[in-house]
């Protein structure tokens, strides 16, 4: 009983709670709007999203990458404040040059279907909350503050999922209009946690307020401008096949597969933030504290030990369990793209890996190494899918392009990163813990067919996942 005591109180059990009820809500929020958007809004808002991750790439994930880096000395050095203050500046004037993105695509072809006013707005209101918010909240569980992120952040998209719903219920069913619920859920939990952080994390501190220095100005060009061109190649490989579906073949047509690589991304990605929740704020720290080329290659080969194995074991388990989780996450009319989600989990397996492996650049402040993987995958999936779009079964060719785009990527990306630091790649951690969930692979191919009824998929799911989660608890604690 301490023991589970021990547990529930533990920075574990909170964060994995805490993921538990965010992934729930926000795979609830696709269920909702699938279910009262159109196709051809439900392909509207993936094209808005996908405009608002390249801003949010392209321009402002750099700088906040750098914040992450540089977080904890701020706070020691009491500059948080000022920091924050010319972040928010920055914010600001990327916020307003997006709200033009959104004509130069339509001069394009691009995103006609859509009000191009409509699309500007939500564009432009959605980097600026949703940067300011997740900037904020993850700086909580950065510098330790567990309860509070995860507070936070469940307000942030609860609020969300209630304005959403009431605005495309009350006004119009448009992407447009789930959008302004996002935006005004994620400025709720955006100020809620600004007013905590600025009382209980940096005091108020008000010390040298905009004094940029032409060093630290250089020092954050340094890390962010080759951040910025590997991470606009990054949206490349992983988004730029959503404009070029949507100019070609319309809104309604990537509505399906876009649906289908957005939930793989969603699933994944939960998987990927709860793993940096657990091991970014040590890794981070640990970091900053080594002196020398030799400790930082110890520290990231301890977090390539931790995060590797329990990312490929937890992605495994979603594709075995693909056509079940479908099931509760969309309307009934998208039941046909679950081979294109599970193809899209494997896509992202490689993408979470190249991630992982990315960091070495960011803990070296060489983040230019970066440019050529992203880069080299960026330009192999363009080509391929330029030719895919023309063919009979353009889904699968496209498909096929991502994956050779993102395996390109990966093995670049491990060659960059060892001319940086000393490290090796858990292989046998990674093939044992395949081998303790290979019972979940013939487990969902034999109650396959029960994935058309909801009952039996939460029944399937629960199994598989409580076993998973002990596995995945017991690696966890191997490594830690």
């Amino acid at each position: 009983m301490k023991s589970i005591a021990v547990f529930i109180k533990s920075d574990l059990f909170i964060l994995a709670l805490g993921k538990l009820i965010q992934t729930i809500l926000l795979f609830f929020a696709v269920r909702l709007y699938t279910k009262y958007l159109s196709d051809e809004e439900v392909g509207n808002l993936i094209l808005i999203l996908s405009m608002t991750m390249f801003i949010g790439l392209a321009l402002v994930n750099p700088i906040g990458s750098f914040i992450t880096r540089e977080v904890n000395a701020w706070i020691n050095n009491k500059i948080f404040y000022r920091n924050f203050l010319i972040f928010n500046l920055y914010v600001l004037i990327v916020s307003i040059f997006s709200f033009f993105v959104p004509y130069i695509l339509n001069y394009f072809g691009i995103g006609k279907s859509i009000p191009t006013l409509y699309f500007s707005i939500a564009v432009s209101l959605f980097v600026f909350f949703n940067t300011l918010n997740q900037t904020i909240i993850p700086a909580l569980n950065l510098l330790f503050y567990r309860k509070a992120f995860v507070v936070f952040t469940v307000v942030s998209i609860s609020m969300y999922l209630t304005l959403s719903v009431s605005f495309v219920v009350i006004y119009e069913a448009t992407a447009f209009w789930w959008l302004i619920g996002q935006i005004l859920g994620l400025g709720v939990g955006f100020i809620g946690a600004l007013f905590y952080f600025l009382k209980h994390v940096v005091a108020w501190q008000m010390s040298d307020m905009f004094n940029i220095t032409t060093a630290g100005l250089q020092k954050i060009l340094k890390f962010s401008v080759p951040l910025s061109i590997a991470t606009f190649m990054l949206w490349v490989l992983t988004s730029a096949y959503k404009l070029i579906i949507e100019g070609q073949l319309g809104a309604a047509t990537l509505a399906y597969i876009g649906l289908a690589l957005a939930l793989a991304t969603a699933l994944s990605g939960a998987i990927e933030t709860l793993l940096m929740q657990i091991f970014h704020s040590s890794f981070y720290k640990d970091i900053s504290d080594a002196k020398t080329a030799e400790e930082r290659s110890k520290v990231f080969q301890i977090f390539l030990n931790r995060t590797v194995p329990l990312a490929t074991g937890a992605i495994f388990v979603l594709i075995c369990l693909s056509p079940f989780l479908l099931k509760l996450l969309a309307d009934d009319r998208f039941s046909i793209i679950y081979p294109y989600l599970m193809l899209g989990l494997i896509l992202e397996f490689l993408r979470v890996m190249t991630n992982i492996v990315s960091h070495a650049a960011h803990s070296e402040y060489k983040t230019q190494k970066n440019i050529l993987p992203y880069t080299a995958g960026a330009v192999i999936a363009l080509f391929c899918i330029s030719y895919s779009i023309k063919q009979e079964q353009w889904e699968y060719y496209t498909l096929a392009s991502l994956f050779s785009g993102w395996l390109l990527s990966l093995i670049i990306m491990i060659r960059q990163a060892k001319l940086l630091l000393k490290f090796e790649l858990p292989v046998v951690q990674v093939f044992k813990i395949i081998l303790h969930l290979s019972p979940v692979a013939p487990l969902t191919w034999y109650f396959s067919d029960t994935s058309k009824f909801t009952l039996p998929s939460l029944g399937i799911i629960a199994v598989v996942g409580s076993f998973a989660s002990v596995i995945l608890y017991k690696q966890h604690q191997r490594v830690t």
